[in-house]
């Protein structure tokens, strides 16, 4: 499946953490899915941005999360992620402890070589402004799920936000 180009609007008068940001935004927990989530606006939400488990393989990259109060990942038990080429700004926690899955947070240049072994590619670099830290796994061990899969490409993560501000959303494409 794949999830591109929406604009995640979560501002609302009444919310879960009474900050006027959404908690339930994006949630995946299907058993053996396998997710793309690619060139999305995700903004004023507070946490599940997304929820990932039930052994959900998703590949979240080149997507723009703005003001979020609280956490975007929450990666539960079963949940094999690579997050890479995104743009946090102005998030708390882009991941939630503890982590009860796996989450490859394609931290530097040269950890993110190991992409190329399941990718085919180096992984893109995330990008942070007025965040908090990506913590998460270095751990590699799901990788080998994405082997000879149709991979989505990636673009740096220098240019992201202004291209999915741009292009996502009706009417936009």
């Amino acid at each position: 499946m794949t999830i591109s180009n929406n604009y995640i609007n979560g501002y609302d008068s009444y919310s879960a953490t009474c900050d006027g940001h959404q908690y339930w935004a994006l949630y995946f927990d299907g058993s053996n899915d396998m997710v793309t989530m690619k060139g999305n606006y995700i903004y004023y939400t507070s946490g599940r941005s997304p929820k990932v488990g039930g052994n959900t393989l998703l590949h979240a990259v080149n997507n723009y999360w703005y003001d979020n109060s609280e956490h975007a990942f929450e990666v539960g038990s079963g949940a094999k992620i690579l997050a890479e080429g995104n743009v946090f700004q102005n998030v708390n926690t882009p991941v939630l402890s503890p982590i009860d899955g796996s989450i490859f947070t394609s931290p530097s240049t040269s950890a993110n070589k190991v992409c190329t072994t399941y990718l085919g590619r180096v992984c893109q670099v995330n990008a942070f402004g007025s965040s908090g830290a990506m913590s998460g796994s270095t751990s590699t061990s799901f990788m080998s799920s994405f082997e000879g899969k149709n991979i989505a490409s990636a673009v740096a993560a220098s240019g992201v936000a202004a291209s999915v501000v741009a292009h996502a959303g009706q009417g936009k494409l």
